[in-house]
């Protein structure tokens, strides 16, 4: 582990609190975040996604934020490569990166150095994206209706295995079992992966405000803008956030209801955020409900660190 070169993560549930942390942690440390969320990279997907302002910044650069056209679409692979590039940018000035987000399987292929063939295509990922945003019993309804046997060999609340599954069936894609399987043990960096949770509902309730927060902002007209003056691929059009809307402008919805669908959405989509930061990746977990702020920067420091200790300490 000592011959990898370090990388920083902090990942957590949405409305967590990862954006004003995180801007602590780059001013004490002298770091560059680079955004490990996939919607983020969406230029004009702003209030929506969550995306940090430049006065929340303060001044500190990041990284794969406002990078594509929502017309584009965005898979984990091109997240692997622009990310690792970015990380071996800042490790050759002798710093070390810090990745901030939520989307878990996209850091996890990261710090994995998952292999792609070059012929995975965009359709496969933009389905996987998808069905990422849909519920675990939704997901195994469907799988049962297009193999039954096939359904009974899987646990109903696996869903990574249910979605490779669906993928396999749904396009016949040659190569429908690699992500996931394809993994090992093996990582490409001496990482620290930094998680933040609390009570359900606390989370909930940050849930609660960030969405009236997001109506409050204009999240109505920047959905609007999005179906009506772009042509969104199926990954942006299936952001939490966006997606709600359709009934909406077509008629067969109120306004309340998108705003209660919004957080139903996000509040699943944020049990799904730690289930899978618990069981695919090494996270060392903090409850901001028990634990203070310099807890955590004193954890970052020792890591941050550790090479020079052992060097003065031979």
């Amino acid at each position: 582990m000592s011959n990898l070169k370090k990388l920083l993560i902090l990942v957590g549930p949405t409305a967590i609190g990862k954006t004003a942390l995180s801007i602590e942690i780059a001013k004490k440390f002298n770091l560059e975040i680079i955004s490990g969320d996939s919607m983020q990279v969406y230029r004009g997907m702003d209030i929506g996604t969550g995306k940090i302002t430049e006065e929340e910044k303060e001044g500190i650069r990041h990284h794969m934020i406002d990078v594509i056209e929502p017309e584009a679409s965005f898979s984990v692979q091109e997240f692997q490569k622009h990310v690792t590039e970015t990380i071996d940018e800042i490790h050759e000035d002798d710093r070390i990166p810090f990745i901030v987000g939520g989307t878990g399987h996209y850091i996890r292929a990261l710090i994995h150095g998952y292999e792609f063939d070059e012929e995975d295509d965009k359709e496969k990922q933009e389905l996987t994206e998808t069905l990422e945003h849909l519920g675990t019993r939704i997901l195994y309804d469907r799988l049962k209706k297009i193999d039954p046997k096939a359904a009974g060999e899987i646990h109903p609340n696996n869903r990574q295995r249910v979605i490779r599954m669906l993928v396999k069936f749904e396009l016949s894609d040659r190569i429908s079992n690699r992500i996931g399987p394809g993994y090992t043990d093996d990582v490409k960096y001496d990482t620290f992966i930094v998680g933040l949770t609390r009570e359900r509902k606390n989370i909930h309730a940050n849930i609660e405000r960030r969405v009236d927060t997001m109506f409050e902002n204009g999240l109505e007209d920047e959905a609007r803008n999005l179906f009506e003056n772009h042509s969104p691929s199926k990954t942006a059009s299936a952001a939490i956030g966006y997606k709600e809307f359709l009934p909406y402008f077509e008629g067969s919805a109120s306004l309340e209801n998108v705003k209660e669908q919004i957080k139903q959405n996000t509040r699943q989509y944020a049990k799904r955020q730690l289930t899978f930061f618990r069981n695919q990746l090494p996270v060392e977990w903090y409850d901001l409900d028990k634990v203070q702020t310099d807890i955590i920067l004193e954890d970052i420091y020792q890591f941050l660190h550790a090479k020079e200790r052992e060097n003065h300490g031979k």
